[in-house]
């Protein structure tokens, strides 16, 4: 199942590769939950791969609806948590299963 995988990964701090909207992208995992319309999501930072609009050089902070995701694996990147990693900036999840510590 694919949150599992993505709970996983959080707890272990494992950057996972997935198709997104047919978009394959490279992310570490930071938070799982549900958005305010009771959504399953993910709050992730996004390092590289495809998007459907543009990606900053030094990667940026996406939330990919759960469902859809597909083919999400571990692919061996080192973890990745930017400076700015804040869960009470971040306005993707409004109820929050788990996530990466800050600080």
């Amino acid at each position: 199942m694919i949150l599992d995988i993505l709970a996983q990964a959080i707890r272990d701090k494992r950057c996972l590769t997935a198709i997104h909207k047919r978009t394959r992208r490279h992310f570490a995992p930071h938070a799982v939950g549900f958005t305010s319309k009771n959504v399953p999501a993910a709050f992730v930072f996004q390092y590289r791969g495809e998007t459907t609009s543009s990606l900053p050089f030094k990667g940026e902070w996406r939330c990919l609806h759960i469902e859809d995701l597909s083919h999400v694996a571990e692919n061996g990147d080192r973890w990745r948590t930017p400076s700015n990693y804040s869960l009470k900036r971040q306005t993707c999840l409004e109820q929050i299963a788990l996530a990466v510590p800050e600080g």
